[in-house]
């Protein structure tokens, strides 16, 4: 059975691109063909290592120098140029990434769904679940990946969340709030929903947390809440002026970020870090995860701390809530609570054994995460869609591979 990742930029980095790297590995590993179409291109290799097995198809090579084909005809240069000068019609403009699409990249992405015809289709962000809605066969299994909560799209999304959604065969979402949600957003459609989880794998090694460093990895925009890490951690350095933060990432306030390092004179302390695609070998050498984000749908980057036994304190927002075991396996704050947040880093800076403790409960719990069983969720999200669409007769008996095993439908 053939499935195929619609995602924006697989050659990149970020909590989607990993889980989409991680889940078209396990699927390969059980021997589905797998395809994954990336609407952009940025480098040569992509930044996650990617099974040899999995075919990836690029849409647009954005790359120095790769705009236009060697070979290419001069009229077919000039219809480029054009194309790329006009906005995205199909894309919401809502979405983060809007200014990033354009007309071309529109018609590329449409042919390319227009082209699936078999298997199933899994998109990534709202407006490719609405174009899977829109433009693919109807035999095609569409399902649709929800990595962020519902309220924390914009209106104009919200409305079209609610009339194309109901074309798709499947919805996932990160956790049984926003499952909640879409039960009402979606009541009276057929579509199926499913809470699956990411999956990450599990190290062997364990940090051993004795390195003074604190952690974070993301994106630098307002949502990460990284101006209110530092300033709770330019609290935590006036009574432990040993300790560091290093944050991984890039991002439009990349220098907002470093002038208020400057302004809390935390500038030998707090450091903003290149984005890397080893975060598992830094996770390693830290021995607390800060996760300050205004608000998270899940929080990939937490489970991959807890995979090496490293402790987390995170704002209870809806994700980490259901990831965080407060008191057990982390800290959980009051949301916004810059001087929660820095007792609750100093408190776990303070004891070693209490790091020790949450951080072997953290490796233990996490477990639930690993591929074993949210690969046996995504194994029965596709028998059960197989069954349904052979039921209903809208595709033909064919034979497919769940978890392994084949099942003659």
């Amino acid at each position: 059975m053939k499935i195929t990742f619609l995602v924006y930029n697989i050659y990149g980095m970020g909590g989607t691109v990993r889980t989409v790297v991680n889940t078209a590995n396990y699927f390969a590993s059980k021997n589905y063909n797998v395809e994954i179409i990336s609407v952009r291109r940025t480098s040569k290799k992509p930044m996650f290592d990617i099974d040899s097995k999995i075919e990836l198809k690029p849409l647009f090579d954005a790359r120095r120098g790769m705009l236009f084909g060697k070979n290419t005809p001069l009229y077919k240069k000039i219809i480029k140029k054009i194309l790329l000068n006009f906005p995205s019609l199909f894309i919401d403009r809502t979405e983060d990434l809007y200014r990033m699409f354009n007309l071309f990249v529109d018609l590329k992405i449409i042919s390319a769904l227009k082209k699936v015809n078999e298997g199933v289709l899994i998109t990534t962000i709202p407006s490719f679940n609405i174009l899977s809605a829109i433009f693919v066969k109807n035999n095609v299994i569409k399902i649709g990946q929800e990595h962020k909560y519902f309220f924390g799209h914009e209106k104009s999304l919200q409305k079209k969340i609610k009339r194309y959604y109901k074309k798709l065969d499947a919805i996932t979402c990160l956790t049984d709030s926003e499952i909640r949600t879409y039960k009402k957003v979606l009541t009276g459609s057929k579509v199926k929903l499913y809470k699956i989880e990411n999956a990450t794998e599990m190290p062997f090694e364990t940090a051993d947390l004795e390195n003074k460093v604190v952690i974070a990895a993301g994106r630098f925009v307002d949502a990460k809440g990284y101006d209110l890490l530092i300033s709770a951690f330019s609290k935590v350095i006036k009574k432990f002026p040993d300790w560091k933060l290093k944050i991984f990432g890039s991002g439009e306030n990349e220098e907002i970020l470093r002038q208020q390092i400057f302004n809390e004179n935390a500038y030998n302390n707090i450091f903003l870090m290149p984005k890397t695609n080893d975060i598992i070998g830094e996770m390693m050498k830290s021995s607390i995860y800060a996760l300050s984000s205004r608000y998270e749908s899940f929080g990939m980057v937490i489970i991959e701390a807890m995979s090496v036994g490293v402790p987390c304190v995170s704002f209870a927002c809806s994700g980490p809530k259901e990831i965080i075991k407060d008191g057990e396996d982390g800290i959980l704050v009051e949301e916004g609570n810059v001087d929660a947040f820095a007792n609750a880093l100093i408190s776990l800076i303070q004891s070693k054994e209490l790091r020790r403790k949450y951080g072997k409960n953290a490796k233990k719990n996490v477990e639930r995460y690993s591929f074993n069983v949210i690969g046996d969720k995504w194994g029965s999200i596709l028998s059960e869609q197989i069954q349904i669409k052979s039921s209903a007769k809208k595709i033909s008996p064919l034979t497919s591979v769940v978890s392994g095993e084949h099942i003659n439908l």
